[in-house]
């Protein structure tokens, strides 16, 4: 990737009194100010939580095998879902488009869509699609005597998740089932003030995308150039153009590899010190950002991020590079990518900057690491009470 111009790094500069001031006064939404209204494309499952009781285990008559024992569940709506359950945490009207099955998991899908408050009117049922499901096996803790401790509610106790058995189709969604999420997404799309597309299942594993309908997300940000359009892809950052990407330090070495070499891969590679590379990692962003024609977003853990931009004008790139909101441990970094891409677009939507967006999405994402063992999420209220703290300091 060859790449022209100059590179400006520079620190973000965050004044917390007139960020909270501004953020305070712009979503107030029981005072007459209207809520965002977001999209979210793409990729859906359900996380299905099961909960082992041990001590109620039987042996089966017909195999003599254990037969392990659930007393209780609990469905959410995961990948998209979570960024849904994200935006409606923070007040933002939301609208869910996608592929489901015609199955049981779909039906739980869309309910816990439902539950939520989010609209699934884009949501499209196939009898030729199995819904996406993660299922959570969940066992209790041991007491310091080493005996587990049976729990009667998942609300007591503390469990341990255990290997995740996952369902998923072995063929993508029908040709006809995705031309009618893109039907009613096309319907719509001008009623939003952000679509945030969620491209996360790995290849060969797509249920909804493809080659065509990543260029249909192009297609339809291109038409639109002041909708902000977000997209947040495990696998794929190479693919788009005319949206602006967010992706963590690996998803980024993999993009640029794909982009240089064609090979990719199923996992990220996990090198050592990603995040730590700033110089490395602003380099190969600047390339994606004139290729995007939008900034881009890198997430770099307990670094903050980096949210480089390119300016077609002046040939020349900048690397903001944006502070995180420290927490301590223990944290639980499940869905703290969602909680980013949620963030990130409600601030937008709000009329917030780049920069400025950038920095409230890492603050959302730093509280709901700070709830542990569950998928959490943020609320205007608890992020503007970070803002003040850091204000006061």
């Amino acid at each position: 990737m060859d790449r022209l111009g100059t590179i400006r790094r520079r620190d973000a500069e965050i004044d917390f009194s007139d960020l909270a001031r501004r953020f305070s006064a712009a979503t107030q939404f029981n005072a007459g100010i209207k809520s965002p209204r977001i999209a979210v494309i793409g990729d859906f499952c359900l996380d299905k939580y099961l909960y082992l009781f041990p001590s109620l285990n039987e042996v089966s008559v017909e195999t003599g095998l254990v037969a392990r024992q659930v007393r209780a569940t609990r469905l959410y709506a995961g990948v998209g879902g979570t960024i849904a359950n994200n935006l409606r945490a923070l007040g933002a009207e939301t609208f869910c488009f996608g592929v489901v099955g015609e199955d049981g998991e779909g039906f739980d899908l869309v309910n816990a869509l439902r539950k939520i408050g989010a609209d699934v009117e884009g949501v499209v049922a196939s009898n030729e699609v199995l819904t996406p499901t993660y299922m959570k096996p969940m066992s209790p803790a041991e007491s310091p005597t080493g005996v587990p401790i049976d729990s009667p509610a998942p609300e007591r106790g503390e469990w341990i998740e255990s290997e995740r058995i996952d369902i998923r189709g072995t063929r993508p969604a029908p040709a006809k089932a995705v031309e009618e999420v893109e039907r009613r997404f096309l319907e719509r799309v001008d009623s939003f003030d952000a679509a945030i597309v969620s491209d996360q299942f790995q290849p060969g594993s797509e249920t909804l995308f493809s080659a065509s309908f990543r260029q249909f997300i192009c297609d339809c940000a291109e038409a639109r150039p002041d909708k902000f359009f977000l997209c947040d892809s495990r696998f794929f950052v190479d693919s788009y153009r005319n949206v602006m990407v967010k992706c963590n330090a690996n998803e980024l070495l993999d993009a640029r590899d794909v982009a240089t070499s064609g090979e990719r891969r199923r996992e990220t590679n996990l090198e050592r010190d990603a995040e730590g590379d700033l110089p490395g990692l602003a380099s190969i962003a600047a390339d994606f950002a004139e290729r995007n024609g939008r900034p881009i977003l890198v997430t770099r853990g307990a670094h903050g991020s980096l949210c480089v931009g390119y300016d077609e004008p002046t040939r020349t790139y900048e690397a903001v590079v944006v502070p995180a909101n420290p927490v301590s441990p223990p944290i639980d970094v499940c869905g703290a990518g969602d909680a980013t891409n949620a963030g990130l677009a409600f601030a937008r939507s709000l009329g917030f900057s780049i920069v400025e967006s950038s920095y409230l999405a890492g603050v959302a994402s730093s509280i709901t690491i700070r709830q542990i063992g569950t998928t959490g999420v943020a609320t205007t209220r608890e992020i503007l009470d970070v803002l003040l703290r850091n204000a006061a300091r």
